[in-house]
């Protein structure tokens, strides 16, 4: 008797052992690459590939690489998730992969061309020169999508004929964010600069500079505070709804820069470094905001800024390479009746306008003239390439209105 159960339990422990062998030979890996063809243009790092109805995923290495193991034979559908295309609210796609009984190596997962997402999501088609933006503009207290916010986009395009000779053209693209914030901009210049800027309700970001860099399709994600302070705010709706950023500034070769002038552009807060090159500025909106920073000596140095409402920011701006200072000059001249300065005085002795005089000038120590026209009620200094753009709102409904003032 003790025999015969000896002999069923080596049995049985055999048959075990049969199907954990089997079981093992059947488990086999599953590896490949994941490609990106719309916002990489190559290999796809810190991505992460999971298996639909399946609670297994990994991470795609520096080169894109990805691996399964102690799969089953079978049909698998896999996706992936990535900061950036969530950021840009674009959707992965999905594939089908069967596995052999020997396992899978070498798939190439990737995903479809600019040009064809281009076609399904801007009417038309994509002349060489032409890309287009995704994205999403999202609440920068609540980090949720915003349906119904307008994205608008505006650059300078130069035209060269023989019968107008060289031109300017402000050209622009308009979008609406969908139920889930996120927006397509169709149109957009493969080559330079454009600026863009998003508003929702009576809030707007800051005017962002953004390129494809020659490439069809570029990602960006815009946040807005939906939220705004208002002239009766009180102490404890400034404290909820005010962002503060503070940071450093720095030369490149790691020096900090003193007496740098910093403010975000569009508002009236201005700062400037210590000796450490540290500065800070409160009672900011929220929202991506342009940090702006100008010091004698040096080229302007710019950096976009997603500001939390109620919450801080720590920011590090590198200024460029020093800019030779030419000595100044000294105009003398006489004035005569008639003249553009005598019109000038004769109209602010009568006070009908905005006047700035030379006691203003010295008073407020510009670093660059753009710095004095932002004061002026009315008037937007908007970034074309790299200067600026100076135009009057008054009497316009948005920035897209051509009105330039006249400067003398």
């Amino acid at each position: 008797m003790p025999l015969n159960r000896t002999a069923r339990a080596v049995a049985a422990l055999a048959l075990v052992l049969v199907l954990f062998l089997t079981t093992a030979a059947q488990a086999q890996s599953l590896s490949g690459v994941l490609r990106d063809s719309l916002l990489y243009d190559g290999p796809l790092p810190n991505a992460t590939v999971w298996i639909e109805g399946m609670h297994k995923e990994t991470r795609t290495d520096l080169m894109g690489r990805f691996r399964f193991d102690s799969l089953p034979p079978g049909t698998y559908r896999l996706t992936f998730n990535h900061p950036a295309f969530d950021g840009a609210g674009v959707g992965a796609p999905r594939w089908r992969v069967d596995l052999p009984a020997e396992g899978l190596q070498g798939v190439l997962l990737a995903t479809p061309s600019p040009d064809t997402r281009y076609g399904k999501a801007c009417p038309g088609g994509r002349s060489p020169d032409q890309g287009y933006v995704v994205g999403a503009v999202r609440d920068a207290a609540a980090d949720t999508g915003l349906a119904g916010a307008v994205v608008n986009a505006m650059w300078a395009q130069i035209t060269v004929s023989r019968t107008t000779g060289v031109q300017t053209l402000r050209k622009n693209a308009r979008a609406e964010t969908d139920a889930h914030g996120q927006f397509v901009l169709c149109g957009i210049p493969s080559e330079g600069d454009i600026t863009a800027w998003a508003t929702f309700g009576g809030a707007s970001t800051g005017l962002v500079a953004l390129s494809l860099g020659k490439r069809v399709l570029a990602a960006r994600e815009l946040f807005v505070a939906s939220k705004t302070l208002q002239p009766a705010s009180t102490a404890a709706d400034s404290a909820a709804l005010a962002a503060q950023l503070d940071g450093v500034v720095k030369n490149i070769d790691g020096e900090p820069v003193l007496d740098a002038r910093v403010y975000v552009r569009g508002n009236r807060a201005m700062t400037r470094t210590t000796a450490s090159g540290a500065f800070s500025l409160g009672g900011l909106p929220g929202g991506t905001q342009v940090l702006e920073v100008t010091a004698v000596g040096y080229q302007p140095g710019h950096q976009t800024v997603d500001l939390k409402p109620g919450g801080s920011r720590r920011a590090e701006v590198v200024l460029g390479k020093t800019i030779q200072r030419l000595p100044s000059i000294e105009v003398v001249g006489k004035l005569s009746a008639g003249s553009e300065v005598s019109g000038f005085l004769d109209r602010a002795k009568r006070g009908f306008g905005y006047f700035i005089t030379e006691d203003d000038i010295k008073r407020r120590n510009p670093i660059i003239f753009e710095d004095i026209v932002r004061t002026v009620p009315g008037m937007q200094v908007v970034p074309v390439g790299q200067g600026y753009r100076i135009l009057s709102s008054r009497g316009q409904s948005n920035l897209l209105s051509n009105c330039s003032p006249r400067i003398s």
